[in-house]
């Protein structure tokens, strides 16, 4: 079997049945499309309200975050591959560009952040948000978004960038955060001096 059979059989296995109740339906497009925000709102909180080393860890997180994606943006050029929808595969649940599915920006997104709170020891934020990766690609092959190997390659790329990012961060830790710092006390100054924000 080769591996694109294998990846359209494992799609056909987890994409949503015609049969599929309203209720799955329903669980599967909002962790496809409404995790992201919450995730989003889960850093800026962590940022406003957390200490130094966890500002830190947010930062960390964002560029690694952003690095992947670059990275992923360049391979979906090179290796471009089509949506399940684009050539007429499985049942497809909510609207999407037909833009590259290889890899999945979800995934990288969310095993990014995910893989650097669990290599920072934070082990059950990591293990919590590597969890809910794991929730979203299901979520992404059941709306008929993506292809299980988009997962994998999401996820490929978001760990060797961490392992990348995680040998620069040391040196440049200090330099980063303090500008950040500076920024963000410039426009937060108020909340700030209120004592609303950290």
């Amino acid at each position: 079997m080769s591996l694109e059979s294998l990846n359209l059989q494992l799609f056909h296995s987890i994409n949503a049945p015609i049969t599929a109740s309203s209720l799955d339906i329903y669980f599967g497009i909002f962790m496809a499309n409404d995790t992201l925000y919450l995730l989003i709102v889960g850093l800026l909180m962590t940022w406003f309200l957390g200490r130094y080393t966890s500002k830190a860890l947010v930062l960390q997180a964002i560029i690694t975050t952003i690095i992947a994606l670059l990275i992923g943006y360049v391979v979906s050029l090179i290796f471009p591959h089509p949506r399940p929808f684009v050539i007429d595969v499985g049942q497809t649940l909510i609207p999407h560009a037909a833009t590259a599915s290889f890899p999945s920006n979800h995934m990288l997104i969310f095993s990014s952040i995910a893989l650097c709170y669990l290599f920072a020891k934070q082990t059950k934020i990591g293990v919590a948000l590597l969890t809910l990766a794991l929730m979203v690609a299901w979520a992404r092959i059941y709306v008929g978004v993506h292809f299980p190997l988009d997962m994998l390659g999401g996820f490929i790329i978001a760990m060797l960038t961490n392992l990348m990012v995680r040998q620069l961060w040391p040196r440049y830790q200090q330099q980063i955060m303090d500008l950040a710092l500076k920024i963000y006390q410039f426009f937060f100054a108020f909340f700030l001096n209120k004592g609303i924000f950290r």
